[in-house]
């Protein structure tokens, strides 16, 4: 009772959170039988939340034991279908508890449930994949050894890419891998346990590393990014329009393979293009503009259609904005307040601004029946969630008019200036484009197959 509740709560809060949330794959996921989902580890308790959502399975999940110590947490969590996992360098007194943990899961899937597992341990910010632990594939094949193969367990790899997990209105991509059936390692298993585990583990990491972006070298981090801010709107041009949704992945991986090899081909040609780079997007900065602007052959504002959207909508954004103003505040507040690690950044700001939008919003709720009456309570808080989504549309689209008219502003006060940053960014474009023919053709040669998403 306490799952599906959260799993409708977590919905809206999701929705309301992202501004774009897109999943494929969903095929890949058993409608019925044992599975295990191992997914990489990104964002705290904002991974498991996500996939809670968007999964159409029941999940049971492996959580950090030490979210376990206190009665009332243990019972909360347990209602949530949350099971503790115990690292030895964290709880080593608790470390021998995992026995009991490990054959909950095998009774779990033994009943043909569903375990999500994140085989990296621990949670950090990074386009890459930490080390693996042994853990899901120990379990995957423990459970089938209890029962003679006879299971049938999958394990299903998922792999998650946010923009930034911890940006309000963010986008995130999630990709569900085809699943690895456990019963092939059968004759394998029965003769070495321990390579048989390892040999897993290596295929479930290298499963999930085509799902995700990956940045080995946090050097080209920075790179990368604002080569993504420049280039991926032409690719995103050249990209046929039903691959909308997962896009920006699959670009951002190649980026990252293009960017990779010219590194190892030529470091100084990417150093002098760095700079170069670095340079444009620093003007951009300075005068408040965005590439887009500079990018669009011609900029133009459709005053009518402006006029008519600001003025009709002001009503509802100002309702929305009195309505949701302290319960925002209030979250912000309660956010800022707290001491947390980078990775729990997003996670709060999920799963607290839930938590006291739910309450302000009854509370809200609470005033207006004690002064009208019950109905118009009612029609009140079910107002409230849309009026607040409107509010942040209608303050993005104002951010987004103010930009443009202070970029028309600025290219009739310097024209030359803005004519000057399109040439720029033309010759940062030419260089790409060349860099990428060069990498396309030895892509071509190497590896035939690259293109295959």
């Amino acid at each position: 009772m306490l799952y599906r509740l959260f799993k409708i709560l977590f919905s809206l809060a999701v929705k309301g959170y992202f501004r774009s949330i897109y999943v494929k794959g969903l095929e890949h996921v058993p409608q019925k039988g044992p599975v295990i989902f191992a997914a990489n580890h990104t964002s705290a308790f904002m991974d498991p939340i996500l996939l809670g959502v968007y999964l159409p399975r029941v999940l049971h999940f492996l959580a950090r034991g030490d979210v376990f110590n206190k009665k009332l947490a243990a019972w909360f969590f347990s209602m949530l279908n949350m099971l503790p996992i115990y690292r030895k360098d964290e709880s080593p007194d608790d470390f021998h508890k995992n026995a009991e943990i490990f054959q909950k899961c095998f009774d779990h899937l033994k009943n043909s449930k569903t375990i999500l597992i994140f085989p990296e341990g621990l949670s950090v910010t990074e386009r890459r994949l930490r080390p693996f632990k042994t853990g899901t594939a120990r379990i995957a094949l423990g459970a089938e050894d209890q029962n003679n193969f006879d299971l049938d367990i999958k394990i299903v790899p998922i792999g998650i890419n946010y923009s930034n997990p911890h940006y309000f209105r963010s986008d995130v991509f999630v990709k569900i891998g085809r699943p690895i059936t456990i019963k092939e390692y059968k004759d394998k298993y029965k003769e070495n346990e321990r390579e048989t585990v390892v040999e897993l583990t290596d295929q479930i990491k290298t499963a999930l590393e085509k799902l995700v972006v990956i940045i080995e070298d946090e050097r080209l981090d920075k790179l990368i990014k604002e080569l993504e801010i420049l280039y991926r709107s032409k690719l995103r041009e050249e990209a046929v329009p039903a691959d909308k949704a997962p896009q920006d992945f699959y670009l951002s991986r190649d980026i990252v393979r293009a960017v990779e090899y010219h590194m190892r081909q030529n470091p100084q040609r990417v150093e002098n293009f760095e700079t170069k780079l670095d340079s444009y997007l620093y003007t951009l900065k300075r005068l408040k503009i965005r590439d887009t602007q500079v990018r669009s052959k011609r900029v133009s504002l459709n005053a009518i259609a402006s006029i008519f959207y600001f003025t009709l909508g002001f009503p509802i954004f100002l309702y929305g904005f009195i309505t949701n103003y302290l319960p925002f505040k209030t979250a912000e507040f309660v956010v800022q307040k707290i001491d947390i690690r980078e990775d729990f950044v997003g996670s709060i700001k999920l799963a607290g601004g839930m938590f006291i939008f739910l309450f302000m919003y009854i509370f809200e709720g609470f005033v207006v029946g004690t002064f009208i009456n019950a109905l118009w309570a009612l029609i009140f808080v079910l107002t409230l969630y849309p009026s607040g989504l409107f509010t942040v549309a209608y303050i993005k689209n104002y951010y987004q008019t103010r930009g443009i008219l202070q970029f028309i502003k600025l290219f009739m006060r310097k024209s030359d200036l803005v004519t000057q940053l399109k040439v720029t960014r033309q010759e940062l474009i030419d260089e790409i484009e060349e860099a990428r023919a060069e990498f396309d053709a030895f892509d071509l040669e190497n590896n035939p197959q690259s293109s295959t998403k």
